[in-house]
């Protein structure tokens, strides 16, 4: 059993830290924790603010792995910090910085660093690195994924299941992607385009920021991430965009707003959905390939979707580091897709706790 710590108390590190207790010794760290205290007991519970070194240091003393689920503006900073300590992450956090930059640190404190293994990045980026290990060529991919509420409430039709902040960078980061071997750069929530998921309908899907690492890893001349949406979504954000409510000087106030507004009720239920497709070839032959996921609520143990497909396979990716020996270094999720046991053991974890991805054919 495995002595774990789980940085960040939301939706998602809640989720991480419950499931890991099957398993592990488990202590989960948040600025607050009166709203954990319905979590399992086999849980340990601390308060503390890990934004300081000192604390953090103090904290993750004696802990075999950590597991990072912070907020985006606190999640590099920690990530470096815990690699100085010479502590082995997996790690959730969706920050702007480029995690491979720690590449070269984490090798000199001889640490395993698992980054961006959670829904999107994360299980995308394993699926890619399984196309590049299973076609001869991948010629194109594209991953699309969002999270929803079931209602649909007007203006938004949309709640967050993590921070409104989060949600606003996928919102307003330009959205890198691969075209024709080259990087370019496109304005987030553009080239909107329609994508269809059985029992749900029609729903829209917009370019953001979510490529990330593979930009780098993976040989790939096309390459899109989008988000997924109810349909005109993304339309009504953009003219909240267009009016300034984004912008540097508003946008903390906007935050606040947005907080409110998307705020999920107990027991809310909410869905995930995720399309990913890759062309290529395969021995000498074209070769296509599309899988879905289609995930609901939890009503039983009131965990919501985004909680469970993040979380969950942030957890499938902790049970993974420690069962194997992976090399030291920071390793994205597609270079553990490129293992195919590896690949294999993680969508077997998730099929336990019903998180399925069903291979989509026409």
């Amino acid at each position: 059993m495995n002595n774990v710590l789980v940085l960040g108390g939301g939706r998602i590190g809640a989720a991480i830290a419950q499931n890991l207790s099957q398993d592990n010794q488990v202590t989960l760290v948040d600025l607050s924790i009166a709203h954990l205290t319905h979590l399992s007991s086999q849980l340990s519970l601390i308060s503390a603010d890990v934004s300081d070194f000192q604390t953090l240091s103090q904290i993750s003393t004696g802990f075999d792995w950590v597991v990072g689920a912070l907020p985006s503006r606190m999640g590099f900073n920690c990530l470096k910090q815990l690699i100085e300590l010479e502590k082995n992450v997996v790690d959730i956090s969706f920050f702007a910085e480029d995690a491979l930059s720690l590449d070269a640190l984490a090798k000199q404190k001889n640490v395993t660093a698992v980054v961006d293994f959670g829904l999107a990045p994360g299980l995308s980026n394993l699926f890619a690195g399984h196309f590049v290990e299973h076609f001869d060529e991948v010629d194109d991919f594209t991953c699309m994924v969002g999270g929803v509420p079931v209602e649909r409430l007007k203006p938004f039709e949309y709640k967050a299941p993590f921070a409104p902040l989060d949600v606003i960078e996928e919102y307003t980061r330009p959205a890198r992607m691969k075209r024709h071997g080259k990087q370019v750069i496109f304005p987030a929530m553009s080239e909107i385009e329609s994508v269809y998921f059985k029992g749900i309908g029609h729903m829209e899907a917009f370019n953001t920021d979510g490529l990330r690492s593979l930009l780098q890893t993976v040989n790939i001349p096309n390459m899109s991430e989008k988000t997924i949406r109810y349909n005109g979504h993304a339309q009504f954000i953009q003219k909240l965009i267009d009016a300034g409510f984004f912008t540097p000087k508003h946008i903390e106030n906007t935050a606040k707003v947005l907080l409110e507004q998307w705020q999920f009720a107990d027991n809310e239920p909410d869905l995930t959905v995720m399309q990913i497709k890759a062309k290529g070839t395969k021995d000498g032959q074209a070769i296509e390939e599309t899988y879905q996921l289609i995930d609901h609520y939890d009503e039983i143990n009131n965990i919501s979707s985004m909680a469970r497909t993040t979380g969950y396979t942030c957890a499938a990716g902790l049970r993974l580091a420690t069962n194997h020996t992976l090399p030291h270094g920071v390793l994205p999720p597609e270079i553990i897709g490129q293992n195919h046991s590896w690949f294999k053991q993680i969508i077997t974890d998730l099929a336990k706790e019903d998180v399925i991805i069903e291979k989509k054919y026409d």
